[in-house]
């Protein structure tokens, strides 16, 4: 499955791409705005696969939209104009859509998404990564950590073996992490999916300790473990 965030100040336009989402059975649709800003914020605190993103739009343009997002999914633009193809091929953007939109033409591009994503899946994942810690390189074992916590400039790595502490921002580390393994539940904690023992609305225990989810990141944990 792709999850996918739609994203036009248009309401129609933004009408009929969830109709095409609904067609395609490996989409997923998270969000459908025609507000920007507000879509923005929602990808910046979720693991997304694709945004269906118009350009011109009112407050941010879809191509600022683009630029702004430190870590973005993949992106599929969807505009009535010619004149960025260009620049969103630059951008390395996944496919350009040129309204009106018909649903074979939104399928093919969706369709590129999903092999892009199955061609990702595909490469070996990492079984550690380096930090830097007490004046030396360490290498921590992925499935050796439980949660990381973060303070201000510094995380902590909880593992099996101890502690780990790094000077790094959790932000930064999370990038480090494989999505598939890893996920964030608050904005100072990110924990190994496969070390959750239970969990509830509010907090999720591993290995008997209490570990807080703020409600921005609820959805996303739920959707994960099919909660």
């Amino acid at each position: 499955m792709l999850s996918c965030v739609i994203v036009d100040d248009e309401q129609l336009a933004l009408n009929i791409l969830i109709k095409y989402v609904e067609r395609t059975p490996f989409l997923e649709l998270k969000m459908a705005s025609t507000n920007a800003l507000e879509a923005q914020t929602y990808i910046q605190q979720n693991n997304i696969d694709i945004v269906f993103l118009d350009i011109q739009m009112p407050d941010l343009d879809g191509i600022s939209f683009l630029t702004s997002l430190s870590s973005p999914p993949k992106v599929i633009f969807t505009t009535a104009y010619d004149q960025y193809a260009l620049k969103g091929y630059e951008l390395e953007i996944v496919d350009y859509l040129l309204k009106p939109i018909s649903f074979e033409r939104f399928l093919k591009a969706s369709n590129k998404t999903l092999q892009l994503k199955d061609h990702s899946e595909q490469k070996l994942m990492p079984d550690a990564i380096w930090v830097k810690a007490d004046y030396q390189q360490k290498k921590v074992v992925l499935s050796d950590i439980l949660f990381v916590e973060g303070l201000k400039d510094y995380v902590k790595i909880y593992t099996y073996s101890g502690l780990i502490m790094t000077k790094l921002n959790l932000k930064n580390f999370h990038l480090k992490l494989p999505n598939s393994q890893f996920i964030r539940v608050h904005r100072s904690f990110i924990v190994n999916l496969s070390k959750i023992t239970s969990v509830q609305k509010s907090r999720l225990y591993i290995e008997e300790r209490e570990i807080p989810v703020s409600e921005p990141y609820w959805d996303q944990l739920s959707n994960t473990l099919h909660l």
